[in-house]
């Protein structure tokens, strides 16, 4: 028996809905067609398939070097899942993969770590600039998923201090000008007061029309 201390995982790049009809050991087959057929090589790249349904398949025997990453084959064991099709290096396990899929990998794993001393678990895409196997390897072994963009900060929940001291400002400043004009209006005779009170609403638009301003710059996030 070969000597054996790293496991890497990959997949077969195909889609979700491929062969969904056929059973786990039929889209084998059809995987090692490709491999000996079409690239040449004398059997099946991988030792271990998973299918989406989450049936584990043996390929080529676990005694024998495998066929799956340049370089890395001698002490390695190959591990493919079904799926992957139009995935990147950094997506999330789940993007391409199923539930299925990714316990019985887990369960995979550690059995293998049980009967050899693995030292190292990869992705393909660690050994190369393919995306295979279409998620990160380590982040998924530390439970660890790419977390989403964070949305657009919403013009109506800006909380800029200096943005909330501009309103505030405002107020007062609209509060104390009525204050003035009401103490005023109270020391003077009728006629004096309908003069008053005609400079007074101009005052009173203007005050509104610099709030309004200032409003809209608040929204928009201009300091």
């Amino acid at each position: 028996m070969r000597h054996i201390d790293e496991i890497i995982i990959h997949c077969t790049a195909t889609r979700p809905d491929w062969w969904k009809s056929k059973s786990a050991a039929q889209k084998v087959r059809e995987v090692r067609r490709w491999h000996v057929d079409v690239n040449g090589w004398s059997d099946l790249g991988y030792q271990i398939l998973i299918d989406r349904s989450g049936k584990v398949i043996a390929g080529r025997p676990m005694e024998r070097a495998g066929a799956h990453t340049k370089g890395h084959n001698k002490q390695s064991i190959g591990i493919a899942l079904f799926g992957g099709h139009g995935s990147s290096a950094g997506d999330n396990f789940s993007d391409h993969f199923t539930k299925e899929q990714e316990d019985a990998l887990r369960r995979v794993l550690a059995d293998l770590q049980g009967r050899f001393p693995i030292k190292k678990i990869s992705g393909h895409n660690q050994y190369s600039t393919k995306a295979c196997p279409g998620f990160s390897v380590p982040s998924w072994l530390h439970d660890k998923t790419v977390p989403p963009m964070r949305p657009p900060v919403s013009d109506d929940v800006r909380t800029s201090r200096r943005q909330s001291s501009t309103m505030k400002a405002t107020a007062v400043t609209s509060i104390a000008g009525a204050g003035g004009v009401i103490t005023a209006l109270s020391s003077l005779d009728p006629a004096a007061q309908y003069i008053v009170l005609g400079f007074s609403a101009l005052a009173m638009v203007g005050l509104g029309w610099i709030a309004r301003e200032r409003l809209r710059k608040w929204a928009a996030g201009d300091r």
